[in-house]
């Protein structure tokens, strides 16, 4: 396994702990609108589903800037590129909380795409350049503790002010923390210059090898059977299981806790037995999502929803500790195709989701979830056993 290249000779973690504000701030305007999806529908005259599909026009942008940010930004300081997205983050929270239309909702969230594809390509291979060797693994660990901590941010904090002070003020608190996201970027961020090996050419490279194809092809399999539900979550809290408003905020918050829970484990579980964890996930994903189909009553499905919760923890983990295991040489690349297809997914899903949602029920996307699970499975196995024809060592 190759390993990664630091830059720097001391840790600047001022500037990590910066990247870790950016992931919680993007990835929790990102998923607001899961707790939010009732109002919003309800103020623009749309339905749960049309409000769903703001999460695939976030997914279909971060497709394209994840893509195409490093073979386009080659010769340009990392910093001003993460600055620029902080800002555009402010721009994008604006638009949608002074929207008075689905298409400028829509636009805002476009905007928010470009930002998380781009931020999140790029975070990786920067925290590759911000701390030395020995304090790699302490760093990455700071940075992806953002997605857990924007899951509680977006789903129990988010649902109860929006129900307190109204859905468009959540929005325009997230606004603000992309203000300090920016200040603190400002302040703390050292000069980043653009590594070599980013262009269009090695990332079509990575795409020949047959267990990079199959890896992806897990990732997006992976992210789609938990966000086919996960997007969903609240309209089933509040209409399936017609929970009130302040336990509902409450499942959310133990739904948030418990994916915090899953992303602490799963870093000791896949450091110590990776290559049998992971596939072990999505069975394990598999059969929540039977036991949703089957049925049961409102204590049952509270139980399920937060282990989907926690296991989803072991999701960004597990495939970031893919990549560093076989693609370290190629952070930057391998990152920004990474974060495509998991946003591709995610819009996909969102898309899929939301018309099932709407004509079929709940019932219908756990089918989905299922269905994508067991393919994240199939394709987890066969690029470990790829990988390890290949070139001889084992993921």
């Amino acid at each position: 396994m190759a390993s990664p290249i630091s830059l720097q000779s001391k840790a600047h973690w001022s500037a990590v702990f910066s990247l870790f504000m950016g992931v919680t701030s993007l990835i929790a305007a990102e998923f607001i609108p899961v707790s939010l999806l009732t109002p919003i529908a309800h103020d623009l005259s749309i339905t749960e589903g049309m409000a769903g599909q703001t999460v695939t026009a976030v997914g279909v942008f971060s497709v394209l800037a994840s893509l195409l940010l490093s073979p386009l930004s080659q010769g340009i300081d990392r910093r001003r590129i993460l600055l620029a997205f902080s800002l555009l983050l402010v721009v994008s929270n604006l638009l949608v909380a002074f929207a008075s239309s689905y298409g400028v909702l829509l636009a805002g969230r476009a905007l928010l795409g470009i930002c998380v594809g781009g931020f999140w390509s790029l975070a990786p291979a920067v925290t590759l350049q911000l701390v030395p060797p020995r304090d790699l693994p302490r760093a990455l660990s700071i940075v992806y503790a953002g997605v857990s901590v924007a899951t509680i941010l977006s789903l129990p904090l988010a649902s109860y002010l929006g129900h307190l002070l109204g859905w468009r003020n959540v929005f325009l608190a997230t606004s603000a923390l992309g203000g300090i996201m920016f200040v603190w970027q400002y302040a703390a961020m050292p000069s980043l210059p653009a590594r070599p090996g980013n262009g269009f050419q090695n990332m079509f490279a990575l795409l020949r090898e047959n267990w990079v194809l199959a890896g992806m092809g897990g990732i997006i399999c992976s992210y789609g059977g938990y966000h086919v539900f996960f997007t969903y979550l609240r309209p089933f809290l509040e209409h399936d299981l017609a929970l009130r408003p302040d336990t509902l905020s409450a499942v959310l918050l133990a739904f948030g806790v418990a994916n915090c829970l899953g992303t602490f484990a799963a870093g000791f579980v896949l450091n110590r037995w990776f290559r049998r964890t992971l596939p072990a996930v999505f069975l394990a994903f598999v059969a929540v999502a039977i036991l949703f189909l089957i049925g049961g009553g409102v204590r049952l499905n509270l139980a399920l929803a937060l282990i989907w919760g926690f296991l989803f923890g072991f999701i960004p983990v597990g495939w970031s500790a893919w990549i560093a295991r076989t693609l370290a040489d190629k952070a930057e690349v391998a990152g920004g195709l990474s974060v495509a297809v998991t946003q591709f997914s995610m819009g996909l899903v969102a898309a899929v989701g939301g018309v099932t949602f709407d004509h079929v029920g709940i019932t219908g996307n756990f089918a989905i979830a299922a269905l994508f699970l067991i393919v994240a499975f199939i394709l987890a196995r066969a690029s470990f056993s790829l990988y390890a024809r290949a070139t001889g060592r084992l993921a």
